[in-house]
């Protein structure tokens, strides 16, 4: 979508920052990434990093994201009601650089310790922060706190208007149909059929019925993906009122360990569609495969073909019945 992007490689190896944006919207924002240390001391260099932006940024719409590493309320903690010297410090430069907490949707705790029964602790460690000028040309915008999926943080997304994608999904053979069970069986009872006419007409009707076929083999990684996606939304959900139930902490660590072996057979299955080598470390980018599936559909087709007279045909009807022609005349020989 001609969409620009960076990202922080060049100074870190594992990379964890990309940011990406739509250079066609034309208001002048500034976006702060924040990642808070753990340790309270080391946080006060960020506090006063923060005032600096702010004496910065003053006349124009600013926002912080992501994880502090500490808390502003006890209630933001589950099953806690101290006030601690971090939180107050915290609480203390937020009033002085003069921000406040996006309206904040879905669940309550951004994080947590990923353990069960009575050491399980959950916290609001990520957030959303705008100063004055932001809630100006922003008034309607809002922070949407995720489940957390397979990760320990919840990812924020920051809403400002609605947009409604659909995505198509033409035919390809996946690899993964010649592992599952009914697929030989499927083979043989397509192969057995009879068809009159040339010997590769036969082939092409058969590999036409067998493609009817092949699509409704319950195989598509995506769909387990989403099915599991959708469990553990629900107990996470749950666990977002109960952070102390064994039973459910038990399921979401399940379903966890599930949806991380069937997301990796999800990128297997982009990657093999669109024929690229995929980075050998890194986070998963379906989208990144999709734009690349496009772009090779695009090229992936024969434009003119040569027949035994020398002579270029370009028109499709041609092409297709000079394919023909070669193969039927292939099979009668042998």
């Amino acid at each position: 979508m001609q969409w620009n992007f960076c990202l922080n490689h060049n100074a870190s190896l594992i990379g964890r920052i990309v940011v990406i944006w739509d250079p066609t919207h034309m208001q002048e924002v500034f976006i702060s990434f924040v990642y808070g240390m753990c340790d309270s001391r080391t946080r006060k260099h960020l506090w006063a990093y923060l005032l600096y932006c702010a004496n910065r940024f003053r006349k124009s719409p600013w926002i912080l994201v992501e994880d502090f590493n500490v808390t502003r309320c006890s209630h933001e903690i589950a099953l806690s009601d101290r006030i601690t010297k971090p939180l107050e410090e915290f609480n203390s430069s937020i009033r002085a650089v003069e921000l406040e907490d996006l309206k904040t949707t879905g669940l309550n705790f951004t994080w947590n310790n990923m353990r069960s029964g009575p050491t399980t602790i959950s916290k609001k460690l990520d957030r959303a922060l705008g100063n004055w000028q932001w809630f100006k040309c922003f008034r309607d915008s809002y922070v949407h706190v995720h489940n957390a999926g397979i990760s320990d943080h919840s990812p924020l997304s920051i809403q400002l208007m609605q947009k409604v994608r659909t995505v198509g999904r033409p035919f390809k053979f996946l690899n993964l149909w010649a592992d599952h069970l009914d697929f030989l069986n499927l083979v043989r009872e397509e192969w057995v059929k009879t068809y009159e006419g040339p010997p590769f007409k036969s082939i092409l009707l058969k590999l036409k019925s067998f493609k009817g076929r092949l699509k409704f083999l319950p195989t598509r990684p995506d769909i387990v993906v989403a099915d599991l996606r959708l469990k553990l939304k629900e107990i996470q959900s749950d666990l977002n009122g109960k952070p102390e139930d064994a039973y459910l902490k038990s399921q979401e660590i399940r379903l966890r360990q599930e949806l991380s072996l069937t997301a990796k057979m999800k990128e297997a299955f982009f990657k093999q569609k669109s024929i690229i080598q995929w980075l050998k470390e890194g986070f998963s980018n379906t989208a990144f495969f999709h734009r690349s599936v496009k772009v090779r559909q695009s090229k992936n087709h024969i434009t003119r073909m040569l027949d035994d007279q020398g002579s270029w045909l370009e028109s499709e009807q041609d092409i297709a019945q000079e394919g023909i022609n070669f193969f039927s005349n292939l099979f009668e020989n042998q």
